[in-house]
């Protein structure tokens, strides 16, 4: 079954991928309540993809940080739905005060116009520990906005306090926002890319039509297209995935339908050295225009009360609302075990190699050259293999049959056993002996030697419910110090000619933004 599967998706990514650059080019667009964030919180985005045609298009989009030095900093990989993708960014908590580049794009859209398919915008990120340049005075940008579009109900608005905002009758809103305004940005329009790029590495488009894939290369000069490599990824769910490189070097671990993962491990066949082996951002290279610039972040020490505040409203947010998807999708992570054994059901011996010996009659230990090694019996034909299995902890390879043998399993919960033979992709093994852990955390088994441990984040998961994520809190026991007071792009929440907002506990300058057809107009107010 396995063998079959891995067969199919690999003629299904061969011929999607002989499309590859006919494929419909994908424009990219999103939208942000504000500018101004410390480290640690979210950047909230909503995101769409448009496809010139109802054909096969990227189930990913990514949100990158770029800072000014042309260093990506953090990134985002966001499940589309339909075409569309409510998610966030983490703010690292170690970044330094400073102006950023948020750019979002897919996988292949930069390539196939990288007008429409890159778009970004600069942001403020604090860090109270890395404070920005403190000057005695700053160049102030809070040009203030009066739309008379937006008809605000009281002049004085106090903290906790009721108003109301009005918009014309009959006016057709795309998006609302209200939120606090950034004072230390000039500009917080998006920026096209014709103005920010001089240049764009060239790289072969990978569609992402299923899920994220895991780009590898190793250094040409110690190429073999004969080696096998290891990619296991890990977090509530682990999943195995190999593939040798090609003549460039370059590998591609498709992990289909695997999403929330936290980690991954990466391997070469027989724990050989990964000194050459790297993980490819599945970001675009980019070179700036010489005339592009980053605007200098710099504050005076009359800021410092405002942006107090702010830390509040951000170390605040987290605890709101908002809901992911749980669903547990079925995934192929592995094979399709014959027999499967809960340890808990038996006397708990202090090394695997008991344990076999003990209750597993489907696998046998032997001694080759003073080391211990495992023979899984050929179900089908009645005779015991002559080599070792595919040895899995957590769906990470093992390649020390003797460690193994010796290690204490009192962190492994089930011993899963295939006693035929096993195909992933091109290869053949004689069984496999696969071990999980209670945490999925491989159960006090050391990473092979030579095995590579990456913080790579999967897919996050989809947020299904945020209807809540912005409005003020109810209980009682919580401050009020929201820094966004509404956004009609979080789903469910529509558009309207007028809203009723309570004040936060957060004083300073709030900027409402209103775009619609006709294009976008704004109208400040102060909670004083």
């Amino acid at each position: 079954m396995m063998y079959l599967r891995n067969i199919l998706l690999a003629l299904l990514f061969l011929s999607f991928s002989g499309v590859t650059y006919s494929q419909s080019s994908e424009s990219v667009s999103f939208s942000i309540p504000k500018t101004v964030y410390f480290g640690g919180e979210r950047i909230w985005i909503s995101g769409n993809v448009e496809n010139e045609s109802d054909n096969i298009g990227s189930k990913i989009i990514y949100a990158e940080l770029l800072n000014r030095y042309n260093e990506s900093v953090a990134i985002a990989k966001m499940p589309l739905n339909e075409g569309a993708s409510f998610n966030f960014l983490q703010l690292p908590t170690d970044l330094p005060s400073d102006n950023y580049l948020l750019r979002v794009f897919t996988r292949v859209s930069p390539y196939q116009d990288l007008e429409l398919g890159l778009v970004q915008q600069f942001v403020t990120v604090f860090n109270r520990l890395v404070p920005p340049a403190v000057v005695e005075s700053r160049t102030d940008f809070a040009i203030s906005k009066s739309s008379p579009e937006i008809r605000i109900s009281q002049e004085t608005i106090n903290p906790g306090s009721n108003f109301q905002l009005e918009f014309p009758e009959g006016g057709s809103i795309v998006e609302l926002s209200v939120a606090v305004f950034n004072p230390f940005l000039p500009n917080s329009e998006q920026i096209g890319s014709s103005m920010v790029y001089e240049s764009l590495d060239s790289k072969e488009m990978l569609p992402e039509l299923f899920g994220h894939i895991v780009e590898a290369k190793v250094d040409l000069a110690v190429v073999d297209t004969t080696q096998l490599y290891y990619v296991s990824v890990h977090g509530e769910k682990s999943a195995l995935f190999t593939d040798k490189p090609d003549a460039d070097g370059r590998m591609f671990f498709d992990a289909g339908g695997m999403k929330n993962w936290k980690y991954l491990v990466a391997q070469a066949e027989g724990n050989k050295s990964l000194i050459d082996f790297n993980i490819v951002s599945p970001a675009p290279k980019t070179h700036f225009r010489p005339e592009f610039k980053f605007p200098v972040l710099e504050i005076m020490p009359s800021d410092e009360s405002f942006l107090k505040e702010l830390l509040k409203g951000g170390q605040v947010e987290g605890y709101f609302v908002h809901e992911f998807d749980a669903v547990d999708f079925p995934v192929v992570t592995g094979f399709v075990e014959d027999r499967v054994y809960q340890l808990d059901d038996y006397t708990r011996f202090e090394t695997v190699e008991t344990i076999i010996k003990e209750y597993v009659p489907e696998v046998s230990v032997k001694t080759v050259q003073k080391k211990k090694e495992f023979r899984t019996i050929n179900a089908i034909r009645s005779f015991a293999f002559d080599s070792n299995p595919l040895m899995l902890v957590d769906a990470m390879p093992v390649f020390d049959s003797d460690a193994l043998a010796a290690f204490d399993p009192k962190g492994f919960k089930t011993l899963e056993i295939l006693t035929r033979t096993f195909y992933l992709n091109e290869e053949a093994y004689p069984g496999v002996l696969s071990f999980s852990s209670y945490k999925n955390d491989f159960g006090g088994y050391p990473i092979p030697s030579n095995g590579i441990y990456l913080d790579y984040q999967g897919i996050q998961p989809e947020i299904t419910e945020a209807i809540s994520l912005f409005n003020p809190q109810t209980n009682g026991l919580t401050m009020d110090w929201r820094t966004i007071l509404f956004w009609s792009k979080i789903p469910g929440s529509a558009p309207k000619n007028r809203i009723d907002l309570k004040a936060p506990e957060l004083k300073g300058t709030y900027r409402v933004t209103v775009k619609s057809p006709n294009g976008t107009y704004s109208r400040d107010f102060e909670v004083k």
